[in-house]
């Protein structure tokens, strides 16, 4: 089937304080903006590529271009035509996207309607990226922030400029931005390969073995220490040594009362007095231990409540999802009968008025209605996460709190029973018991100070334990995933290989490598192309072969629906190191002649100072040919 995403791009206008200095028309199919060397070729592309949400790094930005004030895009996404609005800044303040439904013309004439979109998604508005992704029908795997796709990712692979060494599939990053992990999403994304699934999973497992090897080594300092000391430092093995020594004090309470002659005077104000105020601390604090369980059952609740509540979001953002891909497919529903009386109602509405009101219908205003719906469930699965989040931590505290008086009840028990069990004629052995006892009591206290560091120490092996697991589990999903993904990347691979050499049997270059070749692979996250397993060849032969991977990726993603790309691509390295007048212009005819066999909408976008007559006329020029000494920016 025919790829249905597709970015056309209508006009481009470019405009400083004073005045307009760039307004072209594009239209669907080839685009060539030629002219000679210096004239400014380059510095329209990064614009555009810019306009549509890409960044230029530092160093590539051109005075020229700092000297305009901002860049209007007339684009197409999906047959749905929106004009963007970007301030033309340097690479430190990541300006916002403006966009507004309809033409130039229309557009900038109102000052109001036109939407904001910022860099970031935040927790009330979406980015511009996810907006442009969904106007494209991309589905939004939604990880974390920093896991998410950008249109300048998108970007690395739909432009191919002259900075970037010939060698290298995706547009130049720098080192600390070029991870081999998001090259493989991007490049897996657009060519179908996977709709970010793969790519969370190895990001998710990388994170868990990052934590993994920290517990470990924290744990491995903790070991070293106890093993030098011989010290216990487990609850589980701290609470049975408690066990012992709790049954220790039994014993010597019970050897206590075999001591006993005669029995404590019931009528001792003294110890009668001493006895209330130990059935009045221990009547307190069972009450607080009572409070303490109640509460810990209403936190139970109360998360189990919000998981609850979080599945019933993830439906209704599901069935709000669905809606919309219905209504956009299929079109408002219309009914032929009053659904209260039953009476028929008039024919007289438009496709534009509801059947039922007469109200206009916008589908702007629909489209964005399910956007603000879908963003207010995200919002409210935020806030319910970090509801439950608080309440575990709550019930965290109070466990802990649960643990200790109990221990503290134990203890006041304890001194209860022996007040109701002193006798006056035991003196002797009482020392001795009560000397054992008071050292028992304090092996007990300094076991109660250790559990709470055991505690944290049992979290830290609980929690190495679950990521051990989950690193097993996440790495079995990933090749699952990986196994699915098998027959589509080789089905797509052995298209692209047959594409390429198509390609190059057709230069007219010295290099005899092209002319014989057998077969092409790619690697996205090596970043590297290999033709018969040969990865250099002359510069302007690495141009000529990177550039073929790019039109063969465009032939084959307009012919598949599976494919990301969205039928448009922009060459402006064609005539990079050194590429002579005569093989340029082949392959501008070999991109005319495959182009031609296209069935479907597209667009590409090149730059030439080395025209062939094929392109040179209006029909695929886009704006005059500049000459030396005139310049695209009329600034």
């Amino acid at each position: 089937m025919m790829n249905n995403k597709k970015i056309i791009i209508n006009r481009v206008v470019i405009k400083n304080s004073k005045k307009v200095v760039y307004d072209e028309i594009f239209h669907k199919g080839i685009n060539v903006i030629r002219g000679k060397n210096s004239t400014g070729k380059s510095t329209v592309m990064e614009l555009i590529s810019y306009g549509l949400g890409a960044d230029i790094k530092k160093q590539h930005w051109k005075k020229e271009a700092l000297s305009c004030e901002k860049i209007f895009i007339d684009v197409n996404f999906n047959n749905k035509r929106f004009v963007l609005k970007r301030a033309i800044e340097d690479e430190g303040s990541k300006p916002p996207i403006f966009m507004k439904e309809g033409d130039y013309s229309s557009a900038v004439k109102e000052t109001e309607g036109w939407s904001k979109y910022g860099y970031q998604k935040t927790e009330n508005k979406v980015s511009f990226a996810s907006r442009i992704f969904d106007l494209l029908g991309f589905e939004q795997h939604l990880t974390s922030d920093n896991e998410n796709l950008t249109v300048h990712q998108i970007f690395r692979l739909l432009y191919a400029d002259q900075d970037t060494p010939a060698s290298n599939i995706f547009r130049w990053e720098p080192m600390n931005y070029d991870k081999e992990s998001m090259r493989t999403a991007i490049g897996e994304f657009l060519f179908g390969f996977d709709d970010l699934t793969s790519h969370s999973l190895r990001q998710k497992i990388i994170q868990a073995e990052n934590t993994f090897e920290k517990l470990d080594e924290e744990l491995k300092a903790v070991y070293k220490v106890l093993g030098r000391t011989n010290i216990k430092a487990t609850t589980s093995e701290l609470n049975d040594e408690l066990a012992v020594l709790h049954s220790e004090l039994e014993e010597i309470n019970k050897n206590i009362k075999e001591l006993k002659r005669d029995s404590i005077n019931a009528k001792s104000d003294e110890l009668t007095e001493k006895a209330k105020e130990l059935n009045a601390a221990i009547s307190s604090i069972s009450n607080n231990i009572s409070s303490i369980e109640e509460q810990l059952i209403a936190l139970v609740y109360d998360v189990e409540e919000n998981k609850d509540f979080l599945k019933t979001l993830e439906y209704r953002k599901k069935a709000i999802q669905n809606s919309k891909a219905t209504v956009n497919s299929l079109g408002m529903v219309s009914f032929e009968y009053c659904p209260s009386c039953l009476k028929k109602l008039s024919e007289d509405s438009s496709k534009h008025q509801c059947s039922l009101c007469k109200e206009d219908i916008s589908e702007k205003v629909v489209n964005e209605s399910y956007l603000q719906a879908i963003e207010q469930i995200d919002f409210q699965y935020k806030e319910t996460s970090q509801l439950i989040g608080k309440h575990n931590e709550q019930k965290t505290l109070l466990t802990a709190s649960l643990n200790s008086k109990l221990e503290k009840l134990k203890e006041f028990k304890s001194k209860f029973n022996e007040i109701n069990t002193y006798s006056d004629d035991y003196e002797l052995n009482l020392t001795k018991f009560a000397s054992e006892k008071g050292f028992i009591e304090s092996q007990v206290q300094a076991i109660n100070d250790k559990l709470e560091l055991a505690s944290e120490l049992d979290a830290k092996i609980q929690e190495k334990s679950d990521l051990q697991s989950l690193i097993t589990k996440l790495k079995d999903q990933l090749t699952r995933s990986e196994f699915l993904q098998k027959s589509r990347k080789d089905s797509v691979k052995n298209a692209i290989s047959e594409k390429v050499v198509q390609i190059l049997s057709f230069d007219t270059g010295t290099e005899k490598s092209f002319i014989n070749a057998k077969k092409f692979e790619f690697d996205f996250g090596q970043n590297i192309m290999l033709l018969d397993g040969r990865a250099n060849f002359s510069a302007s032969s690495n141009v000529l072969l990177k550039n073929s991977f790019h039109l063969a990726a465009l032939l084959v993603a307009c012919n598949d629906d599976k494919f990301r790309i969205p039928c448009f691509s922009m060459f402006d390295n064609i005539e990079d190191k050194g590429m002579t007048e005569d093989r340029s212009r082949n392959f501008q005819k070999i991109i005319l002649d495959l182009c031609s066999e296209i069935e479907t909408d597209f667009q590409i976008i090149m730059t030439t100072s080395m025209v062939d007559e094929s392109l040179d006329n209006g029909t695929f020029g886009v704006g005059p040919f500049y000459a030396a000494g005139e310049h695209t920016l009329k600034l």
